[in-house]
């Protein structure tokens, strides 16, 4: 178990990096009107909640990938955004 523990610890820059680019990518995409608003508000909510978490980190709180309420609150948002665009991408031309 200690070595689990130890592991999480050593990914957390690495994870930082993805979440933050993860970020970055939902608010990209989620600016024009592309995709539908509550498909855009849902990566605007998932993109704020992995910032927090970017910064709750650098700032020195003892995040992992896997605390809870943050990081992992992010990402029942980002799999709707997912949805919102499976969505849009599979229905038929108006």
């Amino acid at each position: 178990m200690a070595g689990n523990a130890a592991g999480l610890e050593a990914s957390v820059p690495s994870y930082v990096g993805g979440i933050s680019l993860w970020a970055a990518a939902l608010v990209m995409v989620s600016a024009p009107k592309t995709f539908a608003l509550w498909t855009r508000l849902t990566a605007l909510v998932a993109a704020g909640l992995f910032i927090v978490s970017v910064c709750m980190i650098i700032w020195g709180a003892p995040l992992l990938p896997t605390s809870a309420p943050l990081p992992a609150a992010g990402y029942p948002f980002l799999v709707l955004t997912f949805v919102g665009w499976i969505w849009t991408l599979l229905e038929p031309a108006r």
